[in-house]
């Protein structure tokens, strides 16, 4: 009867298997626990977590304050210098007079010869100071004349070309000859270029020199 029945299988390996794995688990969950208590085991590392968003402008502005606070020079709470308009008047039927041209030469902190010789060599007449430090001019010239001329100047002679900055100095190269524009905000320099010349109206003076040259 016993020599009937079928034999039966024991599968050894599948419960090693399973005791192995019970023994893994065990040895994890160890290692979890020593972790947590901080004896050794690996590194437990923490979820990601999203930052804040910031939008463009609002990191501008951060960035502009940030400027402003390390070096104010360079930043919006630079000193703005207020230039004040030209005041023209006439003096006869020949001339005119610029009533706050010694003023506006103070303004931009460049001295008078130099401003003048700007002037007359744009305009190409004659002048000299007057009385009060205003400027005679031989001519008939007006207001929006005497500004146009003044932004010229303070392009070529004021202004810095790196940070549009107007305070500056204006210093004479004694080797070149040339002026030399020093920007006392960010440290720049360049070299002005050399007052020239403009268009000169022919006068009835001029045509009786040459005649009598002729």
């Amino acid at each position: 009867m016993a020599d009937d029945e079928e034999p039966q299988e024991f599968d050894f390996g599948k419960k090693k298997k399973k005791k192995e794995k019970k023994d893994g688990e065990k040895k994890a969950k160890d290692g979890a626990e020593d972790a947590e208590e901080g004896g050794g085991g690996d590194a437990v590392v923490l979820p990601w977590e999203r930052g804040p968003v910031y939008e463009y402008q609002e990191l501008l502005s951060r960035l502009f304050k940030i400027i402003e606070d390390k070096n104010p020079a360079l930043g919006g709470a630079a000193k703005k210098y207020i230039m004040k308009p030209p005041q023209v008047v006439r003096v006869g039927s020949k001339k005119v007079g610029w009533i706050n041209f010694s003023e506006i030469c103070q303004i931009m902190k460049r001295p008078t010869d130099h401003v003048l010789a700007f002037v007359l060599a744009e305009f190409g007449t004659e002048g000299s100071i007057g009385g009060e430090g205003q400027l005679i001019l031989r001519g008939a010239y007006k207001e929006k004349h005497a500004e146009s001329l003044l932004r010229k100047y303070i392009k070529e002679f004021v202004s810095c070309d790196m940070c549009k900055s107007a305070n500056t100095t204006l210093v004479r190269d004694s080797s070149t000859r040339l002026h030399v524009v020093n920007c006392q905000n960010c440290g720049a320099s360049r070299t002005a270029n050399s007052i020239k010349t403009g268009y000169h109206a022919v006068t009835r003076k001029d045509r009786k020199a040459a005649k009598q040259k002729a």
